[in-house]
């Protein structure tokens, strides 16, 4: 069996490597990389069985390079192994996977009895969550908590210090309907309505991106890729 390890922190990957040959077998074809392309690379060029990939990597992340993998193996396994139980990296992961896709997501606070429960889960075709995001996957499911894609656009655009003109205008749309989807926005959040404000300390904006950020929903590089992407819809208009 081949398994892809990808990791920029060369500790790691010789930690998980000698891991996965002590508990899985000797007879294992482990190949390493160190960042994001060449997760890509080695991926179409042995195609694994499994691949471990770390999530902030150099050059591309772990997310996309698993949806590039995913695009070209889609039977593939992935694990994610990261530092951050952060919801934007759930968010983003729930996307590249297929329906019927199997992954992981362990933490690298695991103990080596889960990474090695989750390499077994996912060379048999289920998916293993770690304990420690149970409840961000939880909250991503539940509909009064997670944001709508709509919902989530404006949260970055306002992280982003836009203004409602500037948001509609970016995304060809009305004032009145950025307010609509603010609005929702703050109701996920906990943050009182615009009736409610007078008696709060808080600023609606600001208080949203302050909640969002203490909850992992955004991050700088999530809203770097984000202020990018707006910038090239700006050029090409």
């Amino acid at each position: 069996m081949s398994i892809l390890i990808v990791d920029d922190e060369e500790r790691d990957r010789t930690w998980l490597k000698n891991l996965l040959i002590n508990n899985l077998g000797k007879d294992l074809s482990i190949v390493e990389g160190q960042d994001g392309n060449q997760a890509v690379e080695l991926s179409q060029k042995h195609k694994p069985s499994l691949v471990f990939l770390d999530i902030k990597m150099p050059n591309l992340s772990g997310i996309k390079a698993a949806e590039q993998i995913l695009k070209q193996l889609p039977e593939t396994g992935v694990i994610m192994l990261s530092n951050f139980a952060d919801e934007v990296y759930v968010r983003q992961l729930w996307k590249v996977v297929p329906p019927n896709g199997v992954f992981g997501y362990v933490l690298k606070s695991a103990s080596d009895e889960q990474v090695v429960e989750a390499a077994r889960a996912v060379m048999s075709g289920d998916c293993w969550i770690h304990p420690g995001i149970a409840r961000v996957i939880q909250r991503t499911q539940n509909r009064a908590t997670s944001l709508t894609s709509a919902e989530y656009e404006a949260l970055v655009c306002i992280a982003l210090g836009m203004t409602d003109h500037a948001i509609a205008k970016k995304l060809y749309l009305t004032e009145k309907a950025i307010q609509s989807r603010l609005k929702s926005l703050y109701a996920k959040l906990g943050i009182p309505g615009r009736s409610e404000a007078h008696e709060s300390e808080f600023n609606q904006r600001c208080r949203a991106v302050y909640l969002s950020n203490r909850r992992g929903l955004i991050n700088q590089s999530e809203l770097d890729d984000w202020e990018t992407k707006l910038s090239d819809v700006k050029a090409s208009t």
